[in-house]
């Protein structure tokens, strides 16, 4: 690899938002320019599209299964995965409660079981009076302290 391409590397490398603060500054701007009494499907949508001009990658509407046994159940639908990192739950209500922490955390877990390397997760809430709220947890972990993953020839502890 000549110089020119490790430099460019990384350059490019560096640049890289952090997803978090996209997504902060998203929704800022979304209640700025949208304000309440939108559709949580409203809301949806143009975080979707602020995250597409920013060249971040994300899911929506991700099915979330955890296993029982050997048959999946479904536990539920993520809103936004973005960029195979991040969970987001959107919700549009007074202010975020435990119910939708609780949530966002079976998703974090369930999706930590399959291997999914969850980094940070966030309940953003669009409230009433034209404001955001917004509850974000950051995972270092590689694995979950929820579950463990054994092999079949590994005792566990």
């Amino acid at each position: 690899m000549s110089w020119t391409n490790t430099l460019q590397a990384s350059l490019s490398a560096s640049r890289r938002p952090n997803v978090m603060d996209v997504v902060t500054r998203g929704c800022q701007n979304i209640m700025q320019r949208h304000r309440s009494g939108q559709t949580e499907a409203f809301y949806h949508r143009m975080l979707e599209i602020h995250l597409y001009h920013h060249g971040i990658p994300c899911l929506k509407e991700v099915e979330c299964f955890a296993m029982s046994g050997a048959v999946p159940v479904l536990v539920g639908r993520i809103d936004l995965e973005i960029d195979h990192t991040t969970i987001v739950e959107l919700k549009v209500a007074p202010h975020i409660n435990q119910k939708h922490v609780n949530q966002l955390m079976k998703y974090v877990r369930a999706r930590q079981a399959t291997g999914m390397h969850v980094r940070h997760a966030a309940v953003v809430c669009f409230t009433e009076e034209d404001s955001v709220e917004i509850r974000q947890f950051n995972f270092n972990e590689r694995v979950s302290p929820y579950f463990l993953l054994t092999r079949a020839s590994e005792k566990p502890p």
